[in-house]
């Protein structure tokens, strides 16, 4: 065989010329301490610089909106000042790898624990989460609720062995904090709570075209796991029954078919 087939193909000086100066672009967009690299790789002319703020100002303002609809709570908790630097070096740490700015917060409840230190807002990240699920929920896609006369079919242990279908909108969260409440206080006609470090369990659900978030018995969300990650409806109750041995499974059930957070039974 022809050695020459192995080798790579060369690689032309101008596609390095023009990945560098990518790269030098994208890195000036991203932070102005890396203009004048970009600078001087250009030809020279006096617009090249306020250009380059116009569009790094766009930028930024766009990274700024996607996170700010995806997470209203957290910019009203900590403000406009304090969000918008909180947008700029997110956007640093963790620039956006889609061409759709709705996916491009998905790492900020991690990042925001590593950047506020002050133990005063130790729940911020749990706040984002419980705002990234709400976020996802409005997207996730629809699915045909079982009938009256569907869930009629299963009785007794038939329905005990059955693995569920949920909802895919539907997101399970526990927290060392009331985030639920923090959220729910960001609402009309509601206050902030008196005690942050209050355990709480949060479902977010969408009954129709708009996700809620319902506050959750440590119980009800221990079964609610265990059914998300397929298990059989007997072994969410093992579950449940496990943390509370008075969990309400009647009346439990009830709200999460109301809600439409259970969809009906996978096919055996």
């Amino acid at each position: 065989m022809d050695k020459r087939l192995d080798q790579k193909p060369a690689r032309h000086p101008m596609s390095t010329r023009i990945e560098l100066l990518q790269a030098a672009f994208a890195s000036a967009l991203a932070d102005s301490r890396h203009e004048p690299a970009l600078l001087d790789v250009l030809v020279p002319t006096d617009t090249e610089s306020e250009r380059l703020g116009l569009y790094r100002g766009n930028l930024q303002a766009n990274w700024r909106g996607a996170l700010a609809n995806a997470y209203p709570v957290l910019c009203a908790l900590v403000g406009d000042g304090y969000f918008n630097a909180l947008a700029r070096a997110y956007a640093r740490a963790h620039p956006s790898g889609s061409g759709d700015l709705n996916r491009f917060g998905d790492a900020l409840p991690d990042y925001i624990e590593r950047y506020e230190t002050d133990s005063r807002f130790r729940y911020f990240g749990d706040i984002a989460r419980l705002e990234w699920a709400l976020h996802c929920a409005y997207f996730a896609s629809d699915v045909e609720p079982f009938s009256a006369e569907q869930w009629a079919e299963f009785g007794g242990e038939r329905l005990l062995e059955a693995r569920l279908c949920l909802h895919p909108a539907c997101t399970a969260i526990a927290s060392p904090y009331a985030v639920a409440d923090v959220w729910l206080a960001h609402q009309p006609g509601e206050v902030f709570p008196a005690e942050i470090d209050a355990p709480s369990w949060v479902l977010v659900v969408r009954p129709q075209w708009r996700p809620i978030v319902v506050k959750q018995s440590a119980a009800a969300h221990a079964a609610f796991v265990a059914l998300q990650r397929g298990d059989s409806l007997n072994d969410a109750l093992d579950a449940a029954f496990g943390v509370d041995a008075e969990f309400d499974f009647a009346r439990q059930w009830r709200e999460w078919v109301e809600m439409r957070a259970v969809m009906g039974v996978f096919s055996e």
